[in-house]
C-alpha cells in the first residue's frame, strides 16, 4: 500500500483545542486598561488633596474671622462695661440679661444681683404705669422713648433718673428684647430748676404747635371750629376719670387736638355740604383717619397719637372703619376718642344736623355701650357729667 501521509487530527471540543493551541490563549487585561485605572485613582487623589487644601484654607479664614469677631466683641464689651451711662439689656418681659457698672450704681444694686431680676421691681410704684407704657409703645413699633421715672431699689429710697428704651429686633422684625439707658437726674436744686424751666418752655411750645396744627385743619371746616379743642378737653377728662397718669392724660389731650387733622385733605365743599353726602363723598370723608395717620406717623410722639388718629372711627363691635377692628384690638386711646368725638359732635351744630343737647348725646352713647363703644369709657363719661359736673369750655 502506498505510504499515507499523517492523518488530520481528530476534532476535539473547543476547550481542549484552545488549551492545546499555543496561539490561542485566554485573553489577559491589557496594560493600557491598568494604566487608566492608575491614572483615574491618581486624579481622584489629586482632587481630594485639592479639597483638603481648600477646606484647610477655609478653616484658616474662619479662624481668622472668629478672632476678629472676638476682638470686636471684646471692644464693644469694654465700651458697654466702662460707659459713663447706665446700660441694661432685657428680654421682652424686662428681665435683666446684662448690665454695666454705671447701671448697677444708679440702681444701687450689685450687678450679680441684677441679672435675672425684673427691671420693673426697681421702679417706684407711682411710676409703674409710665414704665409699662414705654414698653407698650416700643412693642407697637415706636422708636426710642425717654421718660423721667423714679427708681427705688429694694430697701432704698427713690431716685429720679432719665430712662430710655429701644427695641431689639431680629432681621424679620420680631421683637427680641429691650435695650435701656439710665441717666442720672440733676441732684442740685439749681440744676433741677434750670432743667424744669427748659422742659416747661419746650412743653409750652409743643402744645402751641399742636394747637396751631389743629386750627389749620379746622380752617377747611369752619362749622367744626373748636371741635378738636373740645374733644381734647373731654378726652383728657375721661382719661383722668379712668385713672390714667398725668403724662398719659396730657397725651390724650394731644390726640384730641389732632384726631381730625386728616380732614385738611378733604375738599371743604364736601365737609360743609348741607344734606346727605353721596356714596363717593361719604367714602372720601371716611379716608380722613388714614390721611391723618399718614401725616402723623413719622412724628416721634411719646404717645400713640398716629395710631389713635387712625382708629378713632373703629367701633367696639367691629362695625367701624377703616380696618373693622373690634373690642380691645382698638387701643384704649382711640376708644376714648370715639366717645368724646361723638358726644361733642352731637352737642354742637353742624350744617348737616342740629345740636341735640348733652342729655340726648349721653343717652345715645349709653344705649350703644358694649355695641359701638367701650362700656368702661362710656361709664367714665357719664360720671364726669352726672357726678363731676363736667362742661365743655
Amino acid at each position: 500500500m502506498p505510504n499515507q501521509g499523517p492523518k488530520d487530527p481528530p476534532e476535539t471540543s473547543g476547550s481542549a483545542a484552545t488549551l492545546g493551541d499555543p496561539e490561542r490563549k485566554m485573553p489577559l487585561q491589557p496594560e493600557s486598561d491598568l494604566d487608566q485605572v492608575v491614572q483615574g485613582f491618581s486624579g481622584s487623589l489629586k482632587a481630594l488633596k485639592g479639597i483638603i487644601k481648600e477646606l484647610s484654607s477655609q478653616k484658616e479664614q474662619e479662624a481668622a474671622a472668629a478672632l476678629k469677631y472676638k476682638a470686636q466683641e471684646e471692644y464693644y464689651r469694654e465700651l458697654f462695661r466702662d460707659a459713663p451711662g447706665g446700660y441694661l439689656v432685657t428680654d421682652t418681659g424686662a428681665t435683666v440679661q446684662d448690665s454695666n457698672q454705671a447701671a448697677s450704681d444708679l440702681l444701687q444694686t450689685p450687678m450679680d444681683f441684677l441679672l435675672g431680676k425684673r427691671l420693673s421691681s426697681f421702679v417706684s410704684p407711682s411710676d409703674q404705669e409710665t414704665f409699662c407704657s414705654m414698653m407698650d409703645l416700643v412693642r407697637q413699633g415706636s422708636g426710642v422713648k425717654v421718660r423721667l421715672v423714679r427708681l427705688q431699689p429694694p430697701g432704698g429710697s427713690p431716685r429720679p433718673v432719665f430712662l430710655a428704651i429701644a427695641g431689639r429686633r431680629n432681621p424679620a422684625g420680631e421683637l427680641m428684647g429691650f435695650n435701656w439707658l439710665v441717666h442720672g437726674y440733676p441732684q442740685s436744686r439749681q440744676e433741677d430748676e434750670v432743667l424744669q424751666s427748659q422742659f416747661t418752655h419746650l412743653e409750652t411750645r409743643f402744645i402751641r404747635l399742636v394747637e396751631a396744627f389743629a386750627t389749620a385743619s379746622e380752617m377747611q371746616d369752619p362749622y367744626s371750629s373748636g371741635h378738636q379743642r373740645r374733644v381734647a378737653q373731654f378726652s383728657g377728662a375721661i382719661a383722668e376719670q379712668m385713672g390714667f397718669s398725668q403724662d398719659r392724660v396730657e397725651g390724650m389731650k394731644i390726640m384730641g387736638y389732632l384726631h381730625d387733622v386728616g380732614k385738611a385733605a378733604i375738599p371743604s365743599e364736601i365737609l360743609n355740604k348741607v344734606g346727605l353726602l353721596t356714596i363717593v363723598e361719604g367714602n372720601m370723608v371716611k379716608t380722613h383717619p388714614q390721611l391723618g395717620y399718614d401725616l402723623l406717623k413719622e412724628i416721634e410722639f411719646p404717645w400713640p397719637v398716629a395710631q389713635a388718629t387712625l382708629q378713632h372711627h373703629e367701633r367696639w363691635n367691629g362695625s367701624g372703619y377703616p380696618a373693622g377692628l373690634k373690642g380691645e384690638d382698638i387701643i384704649i386711646e382711640a376708644r376714648i376718642l370715639a366717645v368724646a368725638d361723638v358726644v361733642e359732635a352731637m352737642v354742637s351744630p353742624r350744617p348737616y344736623g342740629v345740636a341735640v343737647g348733652i342729655e340726648k348725646a349721653l343717652e345715645e352713647v349709653y344705649k350703644e355701650a358694649g355695641t359701638l363703644y367701650d362700656p368702661q369709657v362710656v361709664d367714665a363719661s357719664l360720671k364726669l357729667f352726672v357726678e363731676k359736673g363736667f362742661k365743655f369750655a
